[in-house]
């Protein structure tokens, strides 16, 4: 059987070269993804909102990517989040061609379609904060990408010269667009990973949402020190008690208002201070676990 030769029509470099033309300055409020909501043609959630740290809507194509999105946003460190960022479409079919993998297309008219990374990422390098270290992202849900067992977990396979057990991996196609993506950011020197829900549960994305009223929030430096060893010194204390519990104790402690010491404990979440363990989804009548 001859297959056709996979072409980039007119059409998908005009769309492709419009859109390269519209991010030129690639700076937060220029941004506008490659794919949006409206123009996605699949079944499934998908999620249009407004991000309040970057000032501008985001276009999300699944709930995982939802909370992927959410915890890269609040991640220390983090300048920008470029979602559904497309990849130059020459190149692609380059690589794919050099590497003998199979590039996204129109199966019918083998027409090439445009390949994008879900998330681009540009944060602070934490050891030296002068410095700004781009990554990029594709999501997954894990059984797609992953063979499961019938109660959903990832079987194991084989340590292939890491100190770490590689999972069992099923999808080939989505692999060879996984290893387009890869050689793409890596003759751009960006680190490239493969992340799945597994990354971002449900109990982290809605802890985020919990903690999300107090994110663009002022406390002097001292108040929220002072409120951490406070609030861990309870919670070894009392660690079995619920989160209203440990609240009002410290609280007490540092002589503020019940609406001072949650937007505290909220906002020390967030930015990462607590050292929360997201086992759980937070709720004021559920105890809490720390990582100390």
């Amino acid at each position: 059987m001859k297959f056709k030769e996979v072409t980039a029509t007119p059409k998908a470099m005009e769309k492709l070269n419009r859109w390269k033309r519209d991010i030129q300055s690639l700076t937060t409020e220029s941004y506008r993804p490659y794919l949006t909501v409206k123009a996605v043609n699949q079944y499934g959630r998908r999620h249009w909102i407004f991000c309040n740290v970057q000032k501008r809507h985001a276009h999300l194509l699944s709930d995982g990517e939802l909370r992927m999105y959410k915890k890269l946003i609040w991640a220390r460190g983090t300048k920008r989040v470029f979602e559904q960022y497309a990849l130059d479409l020459n190149e692609t079919l380059n690589i794919a061609v050099a590497g003998n993998l199979i590039h996204p297309r129109n199966w019918e008219t083998s027409e090439a379609y445009v390949m994008t990374t879900d998330f681009l990422v540009q944060h602070q390098d934490l050891e030296n904060p002068s410095r700004i270290i781009t990554t990029a992202y594709s999501f997954k849900y894990a059984s797609q990408i992953y063979v499961v067992d019938e109660g959903g977990v990832e079987l194991e396979g084989s340590i292939q010269g890491e100190e770490r057990k590689v999972l069992q991996r099923k999808n080939a196609r989505t692999w060879q667009k996984f290893a387009i993506e890869r050689e793409y950011w890596r003759r751009r020197g960006v680190k490239y990973q493969i992340v799945t829900e597994l990354d971002a549960t449900k109990e982290e994305f809605n802890n985020i949402r919990f903690c999300e009223p107090a994110g663009f929030m002022k406390f002097e430096d001292e108040l929220v020190r002072t409120f951490v060893f406070t609030f861990c010194h309870v919670w070894q204390r009392y660690f079995m008690k619920p989160l209203e519990f440990l609240l009002l104790h410290t609280r007490k402690q540092l002589n503020c208002s019940d609406e001072q010491v949650i937007r505290l404990f909220q906002f020390s979440v967030l930015k990462h201070f607590l050292p929360l363990k997201h086992s759980s989804t937070l709720q004021f009548h559920r105890p809490v676990e720390l990582t100390l």
